[in-house]
This record gives structure tokens, C-alpha cells and sequence, in this order.
């Protein structure tokens, strides 16, 4: 009885989670170079912003996955942080509310549809390329990432398991994994990332003690503060700094092989 209760409570929580998510969270995307494209593919159509780097050498790419009921600009600091630190980020809206299969589906099908592209494979190198995930976009990246043994890492910035997906699909990742929880609370139902962290086969987890769920999200909104705590300047960087660090680790920086 009282794991159901605690179901329900949870259940509840993230009904009213979702509903305060509604509204939209502000842009920061004018802070960088970015292009908008829409894609069709054989997991949904959706709308995807793609910063680019003025790097003049192909650079690493990462793609960057949103929250539960979000969209793509809640994740549009990240978008314009990564391509000032040398990294082409691609952040999409994703195509499902809650089909997180599906969702993951989607973000591998995004990256073949963009390294398909002629023109911007000639800016994208295709052996650098990351995930990067946010609470329920971190479930849908790692099922992801656990079928792309190509890929060099994937970061869950507090991600949200459910239903035991992310930790049934866990053991299959090949890249490096890092994984940045926040302390436990309705909003990552609990801190249940632990599962999937266990059934990584070498998970690099830091738990970020002074940080709440949104501090991983950029730019959050004072509704989500409201329900999952008041974002804070140290926690905001916490996840910042140590995600850009793995990041930078896993997709290390090339010569340009045109001198001068």
C-alpha cells in the first residue's frame, strides 16, 4: 500500500509538473548563430535548431534532447553554450509527449538524417558526436545511445527513468557515459536514475548536491521552479561546468589540416 500510495503521489506530481511546463520557457537561441530546419522522419516531423560553431575545421556535434512536455527552446542556453565551446549542437522539438521509445528513435534517425547532408557533413565531424539529455529527454537519449555503438558519449543531465526502460536498455551503451543527478525529488521521481546509473556498464555518476531538477534545464521558468525548487546560480553551473567538461573529454578539440 504504501508503494502504491507513493505511485500515485508521484503520478500526481508529474500531472501538475506538466501542466505548469506548459507554458513556454523564454529563448536565449539570439545569443548564437543558428539554423532552423524542419525534419520529416520515419519516427515524426519535428522542428530543429542547429547552432553552428565558427570553427574552421569540421567540428564534433551534439544533439540535445528536451524535458518532459518541453521544447526545444527550454534547451537553447545548452544550444548556444556548446557552439561557443566548439561544438555544433542540435536541438530538436521532439515528435512525442511520452512515447519515449519512439522519441529515441527519433534523436538516432536525426543524427543519420544530419550527417546525411552533404553540406553540413563538410562542418560536422561524424566520429565526435554526442547525446546530451534532460530528465525525460535524458530516458530517450540514453535508449538512443543504446543502439548507436558509434557514438562517443552520452550526458543525462538528471534524466527520468520509466517504467524500467532506460535501466532494461542501460547495458547496451558503449559510449561513454556521464550521468548528473540532482537531489531526489517528485520532479525525477524520486532520484530513480539510480537504476539506469547501476546497469551502465561504466557510468561516470556526480551527484550534484546543491542542485534542483531544472538547474539542468537552460533557460528553465519560474512555473517550474514553482513545483521542482527555486534554480540556483551554483547549481545552474554545477551541471554546466561538469557537462562541458565530459563533453570536451569525449570529443577532444583537432588541428585544422589547413595551415594558416
Amino acid at each position: 500500500m504504501r508503494a502504491m500510495h507513493a505511485d500515485i503521489t508521484t503520478a500526481i506530481a508529474m500531472a501538475v509538473f506538466a501542466i505548469f511546463l506548459a507554458v513556454c520557457a523564454p529563448s536565449v537561441a539570439a545569443e548564437a548563430t543558428y539554423e532552423s530546419i524542419r525534419v520529416q522522419l520515419p519516427a515524426g516531423a519535428a522542428e530543429v535548431d542547429v547552432y553552428w560553431t565558427d570553427a574552421a575545421a569540421q567540428a564534433p556535434m551534439v544533439i540535445v534532447a528536451h524535458g518532459f512536455s518541453r521544447n526545444r527552446h527550454s534547451m537553447a542556453g545548452w544550444g548556444a553554450h556548446l557552439s561557443r565551446a566548439g561544438i555544433v549542437a542540435v536541438v530538436p522539438d521532439l515528435p512525442t509527449w511520452s512515447d519515449h521509445a519512439r522519441n529515441g528513435r527519433f534523436l538516432s534517425e536525426l543524427r543519420d538524417h544530419v550527417l546525411g547532408d552533404v553540406s553540413r557533413r563538410q562542418r560536422i565531424d561524424p566520429a565526435r558526436v554526442g547525446l546530451l539529455g534532460f530528465s525525460a529527454g535524458g530516458l530517450s537519449s540514453l535508449l538512443s545511445a543504446a543502439d548507436s555503438p558509434s557514438l562517443a558519449i552520452w550526458v543525462g543531465l538528471d534524466p527520468v527513468d520509466r517504467d524500467g526502460l532506460g535501466a532494461k536498455a542501460a547495458s547496451r551503451v558503449q559510449a561513454r557515459a556521464v550521468v548528473l543527478t540532482a537531489e531526489p525529488s517528485a520532479c525525477n521521481a524520486k532520484g530513480n536514475a539510480r537504476d539506469m546509473i547501476a546497469a551502465l556498464p561504466r557510468p561516470d555518476h556526480f551527484h550534484l548536491a546543491e542542485a534542483v531538477h531544472v538547474d539542468a534545464e537552460w533557460p528553465t521558468s519560474w512555473w517550474a521552479e514553482r513545483v521542482c525548487g527555486r534554480s540556483t546560480e551554483a547549481g545552474r553551473a554545477a551541471f554546466q561546468v561538469r557537462a562541458t567538461q565530459a563533453l570536451k573529454e569525449a570529443l577532444p578539440a583537432r588541428c585544422s589540416r589547413n595551415p594558416g
